[in-house]
């Protein structure tokens, strides 16, 4: 367990210190909905030109890459390579990013590929200045352990030839999640790391905000919801 770090830093604190973010989550965490929101989020916080490189292999929905025009607007570029057919593809210009004054964040996915991709930059990703980001969703069922979590960790950070990960947790079931479901899911993340380490830091729904801001003393980051269609029910 000794590859969970700054346990005692609030998330908001590390977007004041760092200047890259890896994102690491297997699909249906939540992991480029929340690139989105810190991506927009840096990109309100400062003059700087914030760079989102979506590198998931893994998924043809829920896609940062889908917002490439939207948040142009944002003041955030959204980068990305279109694959051909299943073959994975290296996105150009990261980094370029990753030494600028940039911010620079990685949307990787889970899947080991992904990390392979991102270990080209394990270099850069080791410094001070970046940290790997995994978020925690305990309604998925590879996180139904602390093993498990443990297992999937060292073996993403091994192929990243990284040797330390965030925890950043995501207790939502999907858009509608109410503030029941929210307490719940943030009483299984205690539950799974008690003894080990400390999730101080989680994403909310900026619809239940003020309501879960009331019940718990977590370190909360309100998310908007970017990814949706129109076939979502």
């Amino acid at each position: 367990m000794g590859l969970f770090y700054e346990s005692d830093k609030s998330f908001e604190e590390l977007m004041n210190e760092k200047k890259n973010f890896v994102f690491i989550g297997e699909a249906g965490s939540g992991k480029s909905e929340i690139a989105l929101n810190i991506a927009h989020k840096l990109a309100n916080m400062s003059d700087r030109k914030v760079d989102l490189f979506d590198l998931d292999q893994t998924k043809p929905l829920y896609r940062s890459r889908d917002m490439q025009a939207d948040f142009e607007g944002k003041g955030v570029s959204i980068h990305y390579q279109d694959q051909y057919l299943d073959a994975p593809v290296m996105v150009g210009g990261v980094r370029v990013s990753l030494v600028s004054d940039n911010y620079t964040l990685l949307d990787i996915g889970g899947g080991h590929q992904a990390a392979k991709f991102a270990g080209a930059y394990s270099d850069l990703l080791s410094k001070d200045d970046s940290v790997p980001v995994y978020i925690v969703n305990p309604y998925r069922p590879w996180t139904k352990s602390v093993d498990a979590i443990d297992a999937t960790m060292k073996h993403i950070l091994g192929s990243m030839r990284l040797d330390h990960i965030y925890l950043l947790g995501n207790p939502n079931l999907g858009y509608s999640t109410n503030v029941n479901e929210f307490m719940e899911g943030l009483k299984k993340i205690d539950e799974l790391f008690d003894g080990y380490t400390d999730v101080n830091s989680l994403c909310v729904n900026r619809g239940i905000y003020d309501d879960v801001s009331k019940l718990t003393d977590k370190n909360l980051i309100p998310i908007d919801l970017f990814l949706t269609y129109s076939w979502v029910d």
